[in-house]
């Protein structure tokens, strides 16, 4: 479940950070680098991966639902924090690609 919630949080950031009306709130001051072009690819590409992931689950059915789930509830927080707080977004990031990282290893 871990890889599942790092991969979803990173897409959904990653979407959000390719839009023109949020890149300059979660960007920051890398909103003019050379890749924030291909956010918007890498975005679809974790977001694909983060449903082939619940294939690692032993029930399917229940971690579908999980996952619908989750897609709301992620990008609640990534929108919130964009709006009142664009540190908590940013924050999310890297907590997001340890929950990954801990997920590959688990």
């Amino acid at each position: 479940m871990m890889l599942t919630i790092g991969l979803l949080y990173l897409s959904l950031f990653a979407l959000a950070g390719r839009m023109q009306r949020h890149r300059p709130v979660l960007l920051d001051s890398w909103q003019r680098r050379p890749w924030v072009a291909h956010l918007q690819l890498a975005g679809w590409t974790l977001f694909g991966l983060s449903l082939l992931s619940l294939t690692l689950w032993a029930d399917f059915g229940i971690a579908l639902v999980a996952w619908i789930g989750l897609v709301p509830l992620l990008g609640g927080i990534v929108v919130l924090g964009m709006t009142y707080r664009p540190v908590v977004a940013r924050a999310g990031v890297p907590v997001a690609a340890a929950l990954t990282f801990a997920g590959l290893l688990v």
